[in-house]
């Protein structure tokens, strides 16, 4: 019925694990629980190693990172079962019901997205505040928002796929920076006639960065969604219009020139960081900076 994927990279997962177990095994269904791990740190690895004892439990070691994609790719198609729950490591269901949900809403040809949720609460650390508050501005979305919206976005972190629309199409390999593999994937479900349907079954982003880092992921990945618009769906409409931040950034550069915001970013962007990475980040300079950013990985003027 069900095989779970849990990629793994320098993040301890057996609470997850024992949670999807003990979910799982009340609903007296077939399933099994993948978890590889793809070259994380020794540490990580000694501690994650005792939920290969588990008895539904597949727990690999790879030897390297193959990266997001390909690990995504690898668990699919090893996968025994019709059904792929792909979950992130850093993450944890909300409900209680939450396997049941998925279940009781999944469909063959039909990709089922749960979206994401983050504690109510401002983190602790300061530092990671900036990662907490865009992703409860932005990210933590009603299904009835998501599904308004339509197109093919769906997030990688907490999704059902059949394996047999899986085995069609799955993440490209050749992206090589992070980010936006997730985004590429909706847009081969879209381009094959796979439809993408929201519900209401979050599981919650628990694996904060700091603001550093998570600017410093922004950066690799609106360099990884250049490279997807710009060479591998080159001349795209359709992608280049429902991804919100191309839309955004080309409707910004009909009347602003894009020498204009490589300036503005060369001027600026130190002190917007500076800003962003504080205790009272501004959601609207970050939509600033990842313009002036996007705009520096254009050739030339344009």
């Amino acid at each position: 019925m069900l095989s779970i994927n849990v990629p793994v990279y320098n993040y301890v997962v057996c609470d997850l694990v024992e949670q999807l177990i003990d979910q799982a095994e009340k609903l007296n269904i077939g399933y099994e629980i993948r978890v590889y791990d793809d070259g994380s740190e020794p540490g990580y690895k000694a501690l994650n190693q005792k939920i290969a004892d588990y008895e539904k439990v597949v727990y690999r070691e790879l030897k390297q990172n193959i990266g997001r994609a390909a690990i995504r790719n690898k668990m699919g198609f090893e996968s025994r079962f019709e059904y792929l729950l792909f979950i992130d490591a850093d993450s944890m269901p909300v409900s209680e019901n939450y396997l049941k949900n998925f279940i009781e809403n999944a469909k063959p040809n039909i990709v089922l997205c749960g979206g994401t949720a983050y504690q109510k609460e401002k983190p602790a650390e300061p530092e990671k505040f900036l990662r907490w508050y865009y992703g409860s501005k932005r990210e933590a979305i009603s299904a009835e928002t998501r599904n308004k919206k339509k197109g093919f976005i769906i997030t990688s972190n907490n999704f059902l796929i059949a394996k047999t629309v899986f085995t069609r199409v799955h993440f490209r390999e050749n992206i090589n920076k992070y980010g936006h593999e997730d985004t590429l994937l909706g847009y081969d479900l879209f381009c094959n006639g796979i439809a993408i349907f929201h519900i209401d079954n979050p599981v919650e982003h628990t694996g904060l960065e700091n603001s550093v880092i998570f600017l410093q992921k922004t950066r690799t990945a609106l360099a990884s969604l250049h490279e997807i618009s710009a060479t591998m769906l080159h001349g795209d409409t359709a992608f280049a219009m429902q991804v919100k931040f191309l839309a955004r950034y080309s409707g910004v550069t009909r009347v602003l020139p894009v020498v204009f915001l490589k300036l503005f970013f060369k001027l600026f962007s130190g002190f917007i960081e500076k800003k962003l990475t504080g205790t009272n980040p501004n959601l609207f300079l970050f939509d600033l900076y990842k313009l002036g950013y996007y705009s520096t990985l254009k050739r030339g003027g344009g």
